[in-house]
């Protein structure tokens, strides 16, 4: 386990889960190994711990010399909930979402997360399995790209912008960010870049439906008195959070035209935090990509 890494929100997550019975807790997004660590180190023989990852690479890094409390799976969000139920895993106690990317991901030249590093477009976060983001930009139409862009970037450039890709079909970063540079200008360009740079991850890697699945099929599996908690980084993902916790608080999303409800609401959950927390002044000093942190959690009723 990579004890150097440090984990975003982690005395949040550790005062979040103390509450919580003894039972098992997931760490669905392992990573590194640093939240899984902060949970180990806070509770001890409290939890056994199941640290999920879709990321072969950052499992071999963060998964070794672990506490025979750990042991860690390689899976995709989506599988999760069939996982628990075919394993017959009992007495879930907490979950816990850390989204995005983490430093050493974004770090490594070789997987094309950043656009201040050269290298190629990859960003998939199982280099083992499905196209790299090249390989789809180099098939994907202009229309298709607009509206990847628009609608996980957010981008006010973005038809400006799938129109270059169109034209240039880049493969490596450098060459992408250069056109985007072009496109938006000197100014624009850092945040438009990490737009573009994040729709096409979430793009390559279906994140925001991976997200979906894991979290409407989880919740019901965790125990009376558990906690399940999600830090996600832009408001796409926070979204998707919100709505879902909502739902399973029992709030209706129908609107008045429909006869009977079908938005899938259900009351199981109840929403501990109103409003999302965010790291404190001193973190985000000492840790700048825990800026956009948010975290929200929610008890099983």
């Amino acid at each position: 386990m990579n004890m150097s890494h440090v984990p975003v929100m982690a005395g949040e997550i550790a005062e979040i889960f103390a509450a919580v019975p003894d039972g098992i807790f997931i760490d669905a997004t392992f990573g590194l190994g640093g939240h899984s660590a902060v949970i180990s180190k806070s509770f001890g023989r409290k939890f056994r711990i199941i640290g999920i990852d879709r990321d072969p690479e950052m499992l071999a890094r963060g998964g070794s010399d672990l506490p025979e409390n750990i042991k860690t799976r390689q899976m995709r969000f989506s599988e999760l909930p069939a996982f628990i139920e075919n394993s017959k895993i009992s007495s879930i106690s907490g979950v816990l979402f850390d989204l995005g990317l983490n430093s050493a991901q974004l770090d490594d030249e070789a997987r094309g997360f950043s656009f201040t590093h050269p290298g190629p477009i990859d960003m998939r976060f199982d280099r083992t399995s499905g196209p790299t983001a090249a390989e789809l930009i180099a098939k994907t139409s202009e229309s298709d790209l607009i509206r990847i862009l628009k609608e996980y970037g957010q981008e006010r450039q973005a038809r400006a912008i799938a129109r270059a890709i169109v034209r240039e079909r880049p493969n490596d970063t450098q060459s992408m960010a250069l056109l985007i540079k072009g496109v938006v200008g000197p100014q624009r360009f850092t945040k438009s870049a990490a737009r573009i740079f994040q729709a096409l991850r979430i793009y390559v890697n279906r994140e925001l439906e991976e997200l979906k699945t894991a979290l409407s099929g989880v919740a019901p599996l965790v125990d009376t008195g558990g906690r399940l908690a999600v830090i996600s980084y832009h408001s796409l993902e926070d979204g998707i959070v919100k709505r879902q916790f909502l739902l399973d608080s029992g709030k209706c999303f129908c609107g008045p035209a429909e006869p009977r409800c079908v938005c899938g609401k259900r009351k199981i959950l109840k929403i501990m935090t109103r409003k999302p927390l965010t790291p404190a002044l001193e973190e985000m000093e000492r840790n700048p990509r825990a800026r956009s942190a948010k975290l929200r959690y929610a008890e099983r009723i």
